[in-house]
């Protein structure tokens, strides 16, 4: 299952106020741009609604991550990021950019 997605208090509200008006699910989610199992899953871990089915309940993994502020391995920046992530994002882009050629290791010709 991939990770939940986050709703903004806008959404929220919309999702409420259209419980209240009793609208389809299907009109809702075509306004949220997701499919119905998915709204209902947002519905659920919302609170705004209940369903029977297993498949609705909210995923254990949906917790904030635990927040560290260790230095990053490679520049020592100690800005907070997950726990267990020891490079930085920062860090990590510049990696992946990285083609294995240093400019100052190149031949002049």
């Amino acid at each position: 299952m991939g990770k939940a997605r986050k709703i903004t208090a806008g959404d929220r509200k919309y999702l409420a106020k259209a419980l209240k008006d009793k609208k389809p699910y299907t009109e809702m989610a075509v306004r949220m741009n997701v499919c119905v199992d998915t709204l209902k899953r947002i519905l659920q871990r919302e609170g705004l609604a209940e369903f029977d089915a297993a498949k609705y309940a909210a995923s254990m993994s949906y917790e904030e991550p635990v927040m560290w502020e260790r230095p990053c391995m490679k520049c020592r920046d100690a800005t907070p990021r997950p726990k267990w992530q020891y490079i930085c994002d920062r860090c990590t882009e510049r990696n992946k950019n990285y083609d294995g050629v240093d400019e100052e290791w190149l031949w002049d010709d």
